[in-house]
């Protein structure tokens, strides 16, 4: 008996079809694991250690909507998944000074944009976790005219003492911290309670039971995150600088989010640590993983030694951003960059110190794997 001729299964057809349109309509045709990497190199855009604004907002345009393959800013940010009635966090990193924190025409030129896209401006929130570095770098108080709002963690939004990270390390509180009991070296500000959201004097802190011998016996094996990433944004777009950081190497896309976000973090840093696995783990939450939605990483001036503070000597006018959802694709584009400075300086590298990135694909955090990134760089 002959046997019965086999057709294809239509069905079939039109899932392979439908696999493939979801993978087109994916920004810039990447994964799931966000390995698209949009670079924007235009060293002309930096003069005397300062970037020119109109130059950078179009970068950031141009690199926004070749990721997501859109026309317009609305339906760009709509693709990464954020709509207007979301209060958008723009974490920052502010340590570095006016010269070497993420710089005002690019943070200005993300803030723009989302109005643009129906953001409300007063829901647009641009933050780090210390006042201190924010004034140091002239975010606070708010430039005039800065179309978005300032915040800090401390001393003014705090941690959230229901949400924490546990890591058997034990670090010695400092003020800031969640858990500290004292007050603010130098004869400052009380601390403000982080419970009562009202500050304390001298005389009720030490009624509490707090000694001036024991604050320097205060430690905690847990640093709690920011309420600004807990309660009060609802997505956060991340916007780090390309630098090194003498405790944990590189101080880029996963560092500077991680030791932003929460508190007593001096113990996951310097030799022996070098903030692996810290660093990995702290953002390896769902709330985290839900919230974070892009990265900008502001590679416009790169500092390969000395950072995070401003070390003219040690910097180059790259003239670039580095756009992704990915932030492991990022880091590890740039160290390879940074540590071919640092080695023609006679320097040594940065690899001993950069192992967090490795545990980071491990904890699916990203890509490091040159074949899996999607390169997309820009004229």
């Amino acid at each position: 008996m002959a046997k019965r001729k086999a057709y294809p299964n239509p069905m079939g057809y039109l899932l392979v079809l439908a696999a493939i349109l979801l993978f087109l309509s994916s920004p810039a045709h990447s994964r799931a694991s966000g390995s698209a990497v949009v670079i924007v190199e235009r060293p002309s855009v930096i003069r005397n250690f300062s970037a020119d604004r109109a130059a950078v907002r179009t970068m950031f345009r141009d690199a926004l909507l070749q990721y997501t393959r859109q026309a317009t800013m609305k339906a760009a940010w709509a693709k990464v998944g954020i709509a207007p009635q979301d209060i958008v966090g723009i974490k920052i990193s502010a340590s570095g000074g006016p010269v070497m924190s993420s710089r005002k025409p690019l943070v200005a030129a993300i803030a723009e944009s989302l109005e643009e896209a129906g953001v409300p401006l007063y829901q647009i929130v641009v933050w780090d976790k210390l006042e201190d570095d924010l004034r140091e770098a002239e975010y606070f108080p708010r430039p005039e005219g800065a179309p978005y709002r300032i915040r800090s963690v401390i001393p003014e939004t705090g941690f959230d003492e229901h949400v924490f990270y546990v890591n058997e390390v034990l670090g010695r509180l400092i003020w800031g911290d969640l858990a500290f009991r004292g007050i603010k070296p130098g004869g400052g500000q009380a601390q403000r309670s982080q419970k009562r959201g009202e500050k304390q004097s001298v005389a009720q802190m030490y009624g509490q039971g707090v000694s001036a011998g024991s604050l320097e016996n205060q430690v905690s094996n847990k640093s709690y995150y920011a309420r600004l990433l807990t309660q009060i944004c609802t997505k956060i777009i991340n916007v780090p600088v390309c630098t090194d950081h003498s405790g944990v190497g590189f101080y880029g896309s996963l560092a500077s989010l991680a030791l932003g976000m929460v508190d007593n973090t001096r113990r996951f840093q310097g030799e022996g640590n070098w903030g692996d696995p810290a660093i990995a783990e702290i953002l390896d939450r769902p709330f985290v993983r839900s919230k974070v939605v892009l990265h900008v990483m502001d590679a416009l001036i790169v500092q390969y030694a000395g950072g995070p503070d401003f070390s003219p000597e040690f910097t180059y006018p790259l003239g670039a951003i580095y756009l992704s959802r990915d932030p492991v694709a990022i880091d590890s584009l740039l160290v390879g960059r940074v540590d071919a400075w640092r080695v023609g300086a006679h320097i040594p590298s940065l690899q001993p110190m950069i192992h967090y990135i490795q545990t980071a694909v491990e904890y699916g955090l990203g890509t490091s794997d040159p074949k899996d990134i999607l390169l997309i760089p820009l004229p």
